[in-house]
């Protein structure tokens, strides 16, 4: 059985979407768990409470707003299936047989299984993200290579065992996604489908959009990720490249600033050499493309760990 695990926060409009794309599944061995986070707001329990479904849906209202990723997590507390597809409540599925195909692809020693996907821009338009074998291989092979780039996607594009231990860091909130999926790399089997059978919904309501550039957030989590992984991160050009963007688009130009927020996280000797050879430059020529990408291959060439 599958159990599809829908942290909810009060965008009804949306949930209604990912519910009747449920409703149209081919693949019927299903549950429903939805966690609510709305607090006092009820137009998401009411919205369940006075709809029918032809579907089973065990509904839970959080005592208190838990936020993300904790109520990713609750909701997955309550799954009683063998395996968990999270859908955020802004995300469906692309066709009636989207949940038929993940459950196609479960065979013996496989404990992850991720789709491609399409970007639905709600203002209008949408774009095929889904990538290919080889670039989703390359990240199985060198999992820390997705800190350049969540190449991926959002947690909706997922389904996993029940059992697997790992869980999303509840600390996290701007890359919880794409450290959990490193994680998962470097421990479980993961399998890919090059088809997309989500829809992601990219609307102002995202809270990924309290977070972009947003330093108070970006710069301990990055801290954070760094420290965990070591100097096996500036080994490697991409992810010295996301440290180098990061630092020039959120206007780090000393030492003092990046310790301003590092919320007590260790900075790295790497990331102050970096600051200290941005810094020789305006940021007006850091932000000129080709101009930022060869200064940052002399700062890699001459800092590069040994």
């Amino acid at each position: 059985m599958i159990s599809i695990c829908i942290p909810a926060f009060r965008r009804v409009d949306y949930l209604k979407r990912l519910l009747n794309s449920i409703s149209e599944q081919s693949f019927n061995n299903f549950e429903v768990v939805i966690t609510d986070d709305s607090g006092e707001d009820l137009i998401v329990e009411e919205y369940i409470k006075s709809t029918y479904f032809n579907f089973h849906i065990s509904y839970y209202k959080n005592k208190s707003s838990l936020g993300s990723p904790r109520n990713w997590l609750a909701s997955v507390s309550y799954a009683k299936g063998d395996w968990i597809k999270i859908m955020h409540d802004d995300d469906y599925f692309t066709s009636t047989t989207s949940l038929q195909t993940f459950v196609n692809q479960i065979e013996p020693g496989v404990d992850c299984l991720f789709s491609g996907y399409k970007a639905v821009y709600e203002n209008g338009g949408e774009k095929d993200m889904t990538i290919s074998q080889r670039k989703f291989d390359q990240f199985t092979h060198q999992p820390l290579s997705l800190f350049a780039k969540n190449i991926i996607g959002p947690p909706s594009v997922m389904m996993f065992k029940k059992e697997i231990k790992e869980t999303f860091d509840e600390r996290l909130k701007w890359i919880v996604d794409w450290e959990y999926y490193i994680r998962l790399a470097l421990n479980y089997k993961l399998k890919y489908v090059k088809e997309a059978l989500i829809n992601v919904s990219y609307n102002p309501t995202q809270i990924t959009n309290s977070c972009f550039l947003n330093p108070n957030i970006e710069i301990p989590e990055t801290l954070m990720f760094t420290n965990k992984y070591g100097n096996k991160l500036f080994e490697n050009i991409h992810a010295y490249d996301a440290w180098w963007r990061l630092l020039r688009n959120l206007n780090i130009r000393s030492s003092i600033d990046i310790d301003k927020f590092s919320q007590n996280e260790l900075v790295s000797d790497n990331v102050y050499k970096i600051i200290k050879f941005q810094s020789l430059f305006p940021v007006s020529v850091l932000k000129i493309g080709i101009i930022s990408k060869c200064l940052m291959s002399i700062s890699f060439i001459f800092n590069r760990v040994k």
